[in-house]
């Protein structure tokens, strides 16, 4: 694994940065250049990162006053932020709003705001065990349908049964059941999160290392804790979320190399297998890179900065900008 001669973060410590700097070394067709990964950290260790906290203006806000309506709405409709772009024509889901485009899940949560303040039930467990396509592709209208539907459906059903059978149909009630820790030997947030909600559950094998990812499990907890309505106590346990647009970028800024084979398919807009060792090579040297990323630049910053904020910083940045990426048809990310 590419090494860089820096205080380690505490998220080397946790599950998704530890197992896959452990299937680093063995990445053959992604590859991480620790020259680039210095070069970058020393322009951006002078950029301002986004704030942490209660931030009442943030744009991702729930309009929900209520704390736990406001949980509600973030850990449901995180379960669906995932697949935004067509398979087949390349082409990301928005909708139009006030002038401009909305794209990927900025149009789906204000699909979802828009939905719950005409009286839909939208973050409610009897109403997500049984919604519909048509009901669902309903509320997500746009110019054209949104991809994966049917998953979305499936995954909002399993989730909204999950959370009557054992948590009077609310998130809020299953966060309040939980210690407010990423991380506390089996029963933390996150890991119960992935462990009793099978849509969560996001890991693979990797050359032998059995590698966690669990993308919007992770993404929940910094939006919970980054919105102010939970404060996590080991919130530096978090890494990057392995998804579609930081790797590309990371490869934007050379800091990963594909091999000529991984990027001719991924230039080409082949399908990148779920499970495949490409995929999993590319969200793992992504999750490294970064992590390794953050640590450099909390070697040059007197302000720290987390694998969260490094994440948002590349995505905010690039993800209605940069194509192609790889595409890989799954509910993970």
């Amino acid at each position: 694994m590419t090494t860089i001669d820096t205080e380690r973060s505490a998220a080397w410590s946790a599950a998704v940065l530890s197992t896959c700097g452990q299937a680093s070394d063995s990445c053959r067709d992604v590859t991480i250049d620790g020259a680039q990964l210095e070069a970058v950290a020393d322009w951006m260790c002078f950029e301002v990162f986004p704030s942490v906290g209660d931030d009442r203006d943030d744009p991702e806000r729930p309009s929900a006053t209520d704390v736990a309506d406001a949980i509600d709405f973030v850990l449901v409709t995180t379960s669906i932020n995932f697949a935004y772009t067509d398979f087949d024509t390349k082409v990301p889901w928005s909708i139009p709003h006030e002038g401009r485009e909305l794209v990927d899940a900025d149009g789906m949560f204000l699909r979802f705001e828009q939905a719950i303040a005409s009286g839909t039930p939208a973050t409610s467990g009897p109403w997500l065990a049984a919604v519909t396509e048509e009901e669902l592709g309903a509320i997500l209208h746009g110019p054209r349908p949104i991809p994966m539907l049917a998953e979305r459906v499936a995954v909002l059903n399993q989730i909204g049964q999950i959370l009557v059978e054992r948590y009077d149909g609310r998130f809020a009630n299953f966060v309040a059941d939980c210690p407010i820790a990423a991380y506390a030997d089996g029963a933390g947030l996150l890991e119960r999160l992935v462990a009793e909600f099978p849509s969560f559950d996001d890991g693979g094998d990797l050359h032998g290392v059995a590698v966690r990812f669990d993308k919007l499990a992770q993404l929940s907890m910094w939006t919970l804790h980054r919105l102010g309505l939970v404060t996590l106590d080991d919130v530096d346990s978090l890494s990057v979320f392995a998804d579609y647009i930081v790797p590309a970028a990371l490869r934007v800024m050379r800091v990963l190399h594909y091999s000529p084979e991984l990027g001719a398919a991924v230039d080409a807009g082949e399908i990148v297998p779920a499970g495949s060792d490409w995929e999993h090579e590319i969200r793992c040297q992504t999750v490294v890179a970064c992590g390794l990323i953050t640590d450099a630049l909390n070697a040059r910053r007197s302000e720290p900065v987390s694998n969260a904020q490094v994440d948002y910083r590349f995505w905010a940045a690039f993800h209605d900008l940069i194509r192609p990426h790889h595409l890989t048809i799954t509910t993970h990310y």
